[in-house]
């Protein structure tokens, strides 16, 4: 099974954290970066999902779920005010951005290799 919902969790959660560190710190440009990075790699993740090796780095894949499950529940969880230290935090945001970072770098490498075709002057030995 393909774990597309671990990149869309882990986005989410950088997306959140950026969003409660612009009502802190008002610099747009920033938060537009943290917000922008982990969007890419998501999708990026999601669209190499389609095309990689199905069941390479299963385990992996379902870790970072699990990662991204957790995360995202801290960050509601602090965003809600019953722990304030969990939203915004720059752990949550940056480990959320790491792992999204990993599971994009993992279906790059689960993406089987496109075969090479012969030039035509490999294949003869008599020339």
């Amino acid at each position: 099974m393909k774990s597309l919902p671990a990149p869309l969790l882990l986005a989410a959660t950088a997306v959140l954290q950026a969003l409660g560190r612009y009502e802190y710190h008002q610099n747009a440009i920033t938060v537009v970066g943290q917000m922008l990075f982990p969007i890419f790699f998501a999708v990026l993740a999601v669209f190499l999902a389609r095309r990689g090796t199905e069941g390479a780095f299963g385990t992996t894949h379902l870790v970072l779920l699990v990662a991204g499950a957790l995360l995202f529940v801290l960050s509601l969880v602090g965003r809600g005010g019953t722990v304030p230290e969990l939203y915004p935090s720059v752990w949550v945001y940056y480990t959320a951005f790491a792992l999204v970072a990993v599971e994009a770098a993992l279906r790059i490498a689960g993406t089987p290799r496109r075969g090479r075709e012969a030039s035509p002057g490999e294949g003869s030995a008599g020339h």
